[in-house]
């Protein structure tokens, strides 16, 4: 890492953020860890180097083209691209433990498969 520089005890922004994350921190508390220490880093930054940590290490997800289509306006909005603003999305659904609100089908859930 040419350009890295040291963070929260770590040797990068990027290994604080993948080691803070480790530990159970959203991207939410990792950004307030490093304002705490006087570094100005926003939660979609924290968000855009996890995502590109977690790429090598987790699942490849492909969204039909209709989808990536209607969310490249708020995408576009926010700064991402399509594919960032869809890992925040499901990151952020999983995290609040909302599956079930969105997805509002509990009735359809086996009792032998309940969550």
């Amino acid at each position: 890492m040419a350009n890295a520089r040291p963070a929260l005890g770590y040797d990068s922004r990027t290994a604080a953020c993948r080691a803070l994350q480790d530990q159970g921190l959203s991207p939410k508390a990792i950004a307030d860890r490093f304002a705490q220490a006087g570094e100005a880093i926003s939660t979609h930054q924290i968000s855009g180097l996890l995502s590109r940590c977690n790429r090598s290490k987790g699942a490849r997800l492909t969204l039909p083209r209709t989808v990536v289509e209607r969310l490249a306006l708020a995408a576009d909005a926010r700064g991402v691209t399509p594919d960032q603003l869809a890992e925040r999305l499901l990151a952020t659904v999983v995290e609040a433990n909302l599956i079930d609100a969105v997805l509002d089908d509990r009735d359809e859930i086996s009792p032998k498969k309940e969550v």
